[in-house]
Order: structure tokens, then C-alpha cells, then sequence
């Protein structure tokens, strides 16, 4: 915009001094020439093609001499470039039509390409300080949204630290309680009993009955109490994690997005899937990606875990026949993952498209016995 700016304002100047000095039917031609190549050289932007636009129209005033007044407009965009050396050829043609140009032509000619010089000088100053404060504008975006980062980044590991160190302390008491307390109350049971067969008094049985029974009460809520305060430290984000971190056989991704986390057996089953699918992949799979998902939805839990890989033939053999009829004589440990969906009434899919796929979902209210097994 700026140098369309100048140009007019030089345009303008030349136009002027053109008319002041031209008579006949043909003085448009100039001027038509003067704006289709100064148009071509904005709209061309190559320094080759304006120096041959330039050397044509000088060879133009040869003929024309009049000419050379639009040629500081035409000079205007090679000034400051390797090909200003053409500047000489305004002298050169003064010389060359040494009467041909009277005093008036002569200087402000010479004005007007003093006045180019001056305008393409500011212009590609402005442009260089523009540039400079965009790049400047640009850093600093950049480093704020940099620090934002950091800040989400450090109060992200602040509160993870925070949750870390609160479930190491409630699993702390939690075998505090059970250490201390709970053998505590189980040998104060066992004293009552012995109590109860040595006692002959019915008055003094009937009140250790009591005693036993409120003990007994007071054991199973601590029983209770103890159960969830470890269901309660045992955390699936951080237990998967840390199966994620120690998995260096190639470039892995995690994604984990469980507001409320699942029952305890079904966290550790979360974790002995996730283990055992690891491991396949370190033993069967030239993979060089694995992302692993996990994600709540209103009825379900999804754990989706896929690799990039290839697998040979007994491997595809061994899949293909587990997804046709869940036969399970091989090994690979698909059988364990699958039994310990099926306890809580999920489903498997595998699939061999684009590498392996593991994608399982539980639902929530399920019940089941299942013993905790990691």
C-alpha cells in the first residue's frame, strides 16, 4: 500500500510536468505506458522484469525524448536494489538530447527522481520497522501463550503431587488401622471370648456378650472404613500411568478421561489388561506408536489400546480365531484379558486393520465377586 502511495504521488508529478510540455493527438500514449508498467511491476514483483521495463522505456525516450519525464515513476521501484546502477541513464539521455530539454524539464525531472530516491527510501524503511514490530508482536504472543503453558503445566504437577501425596497418606493410615488398631480390637474379641467359656456368672456373660458385640460392630466399620480409604488410594490414572512411563519400547500417547473413577476390582483389572497388552506389544509387534485410551461414558468404561504395527501369521492366526469363536489354545495372554472383561459382563473387540486394536467397554452397575487379582 505504501508504494502504491508513492507511486501515485509520483505519477501525479510526472503527469503534471507532461502536460505542461506536449501538444498533438498522441500525448495519452506516455501515460498509458507508464501505467501498465509500473502496474506490471507490483503485480510481478521480480527485479529482472522491471530493469527490462525500465531499459524499454529509456529506449522509448531515445525516440521520444518528452518520455523521460515519467521515468523517475518507472525508476521508482529498481532504486535500492542491485539494479539501481540505471539511475545513469537519466543523465546519459540528458546528455544524449542535450537540446531537446529546456531548464524547467531538466530539474524537475531531476526533482522528481530525487523525490523517488527519498520515497522509496521511507517506504522500505517503514516496511522494515513494520516487519520488525510484527516478528516483535509475534514473540511476544508466543512467549506469553510459552509461560501460560508452563503455569497450567506447573499448577497441573502442583495439584498432581498434591493428590499423590494425599493417597499415599490415607493408604499410610489405612495400614495404620489395620496394623495397629484392627489387631488391637481382633485380640480384644478373642480375650472376650475366653472370658465368656470361663465366666459362671449369667450377669457377667450377658454384659461380655454386650461388650462382644459392641466390639465386633466397631470392628466392621473399621473394616469398612479401612476398605475405602484403600479403594480411595489406589488411583487407575496414576497406576496407568506409571505402566506408560516405564514402556520405552516406542513413542506411546495416553489419554485418560474418567471423572468417576471405577470400583477397585475393576481398577486392578484396568491395570493387568493395560500390563499384559504392553507386553504383547514388546513381544509380538514391530510397532513404532501405541496410544492408549481411557474414557467414561454414561453407562460405560472404554479402553481402547492400538499400535501401529505388523503381525506375523501364527500371531493373525491366533487373533482371528479368538475373534471368530473366542478360542483361546494359544497363549499371548488374550485369554486372562478376556476373562476378566467377561466378569463384568463387558466385550472385546479386536480388529488387525492398521495394526492391532484392542477395544473393550465395561458397564458401570455391574456386581460381581471377583476376587482383586494384579
Amino acid at each position: 500500500m505504501n508504494e502504491i502511495i508513492d507511486k501515485i504521488i509520483l505519477f501525479l508529478c510526472c503527469t503534471t510536468l507532461f502536460l505542461f510540455h506536449i501538444s498533438g493527438n498522441f500525448f495519452i500514449v506516455p501515460v498509458i505506458i507508464s501505467i501498465v508498467l509500473t502496474s506490471l511491476f507490483v503485480y510481478y514483483d521480480r527485479d529482472k522484469l522491471r530493469l527490462i521495463g525500465v531499459l524499454f522505456f529509456a529506449l522509448l525516450c531515445i525516440f521520444f525524448p518528452i518520455y523521460i519525464v515519467f521515468l523517475p515513476l518507472l525508476l521508482y521501484d529498481i532504486l535500492h536494489t542491485r539494479y539501481q546502477y540505471v539511475l545513469f541513464t537519466v543523465p546519459a539521455l540528458f546528455l544524449y538530447h542535450l537540446f531537446a530539454y529546456n531548464s524547467m524539464i531538466i530539474s524537475f525531472t531531476s526533482a522528481f527522481l530525487v523525490l523517488a530516491f527519498l520515497l522509496k527510501y521511507k517506504t522500505n524503511r517503514l516496511n522494515t520497522i513494520t516487519g520488525e514490530y510484527n516478528d516483535l508482536r509475534d514473540s511476544s504472543a508466543h512467549m506469553s501463550l510459552l509461560l501460560e503453558e508452563k503455569n497450567s503445566d506447573l499448577l497441573k504437577n502442583q495439584d498432581y503431587e498434591i493428590n499423590v501425596a494425599t493417597l499415599n497418606e490415607r493408604n499410610r493410615i489405612s495400614k495404620e488401622i489395620h496394623d495397629n488398631i484392627g489387631h488391637l480390637l481382633s485380640r480384644a474379641l478373642l480375650q472376650v471370648g475366653a472370658l465368656q467359656v470361663l465366666t459362671r456368672e449369667e450377669s457377667t456373660g450377658e454384659g461380655l456378650s454386650a461388650l462382644k458385640e459392641s466390639l465386633s460392630v466397631g470392628m466392621d466399620q473399621i473394616r469398612s472404613s479401612i476398605h475405602n480409604m484403600f479403594d480411595e488410594s489406589v488411583d487407575l490414572y496414576m497406576q496407568i500411568d506409571g505402566l506408560v512411563k516405564d514402556f520405552t519400547f516406542c513413542a506411546i500417547t495416553y489419554d485418560y478421561d474418567i471423572k468417576n473413577p471405577p470400583p477397585l476390582p475393576l481398577k486392578y483389572s484396568l491395570i493387568a489388561i493395560t500390563r499384559e497388552a504392553f507386553a504383547n506389544i514388546m513381544r509380538h509387534s514391530n510397532a513404532t506408536k501405541v496410544n492408549i485410551t481411557l474414557r467414561e461414558h454414561p453407562a460405560m468404561y472404554q479402553l481402547v489400546i492400538q499400535d501401529n504395527g505388523t503381525i506375523d501369521a501364527k500371531t493373525h492366526k491366533v487373533l482371528t480365531k479368538l475373534m471368530e469363536d473366542q478360542g483361546f489354545n494359544e497363549g499371548m495372554g488374550l485369554r486372562n484379558i478376556y476373562d476378566r472383561v467377561k466378569s463384568f459382563d463387558g466385550n472385546v473387540n479386536i480388529t488387525l486393520e492398521h495394526g492391532f486394536r484392542l477395544f473393550l467397554s465395561i458397564p458401570k452397575c455391574v456386581s460381581t465377586n471377583e476376587e482383586v487379582v494384579v
